[in-house]
């Protein structure tokens, strides 16, 4: 078995700082500027995280019916499938 390359999902902004930024909404930007500048790249677990949260940001303002659903989730308004037992039957 081979490793298949990872290609970009088409639309979704690249992981990379300028990727990011260019994906934000402009009133988000400055503060990924200040939080980019202020960033200790020698922490590594700090810059994955930095990364992730602005990354999630930039996707999130991609499709708006995110924003809401996460919304009417926070406000216990959105209706989830209940799971299931996936040790059911053993």
């Amino acid at each position: 078995m081979t490793a298949q390359p990872v290609e970009p999902t088409p639309g979704m902004p690249a992981k990379t700082l300028a990727g990011i930024r260019a994906a934000l909404p402009k009133d988000q930007r400055a503060a990924f500027d200040q939080q980019r500048d202020a960033l200790d790249l020698a922490d590594l677990s700090t810059v994955a995280t930095f990364r992730d949260k602005w990354w999630g940001r930039a996707v999130a303002a991609l499709d708006s019916t995110l924003e809401a659903d996460f919304d009417a989730g926070m406000a216990g308004e959105l209706e989830i499938v209940p799971g299931w037992d996936l040790a059911a039957g053993r």
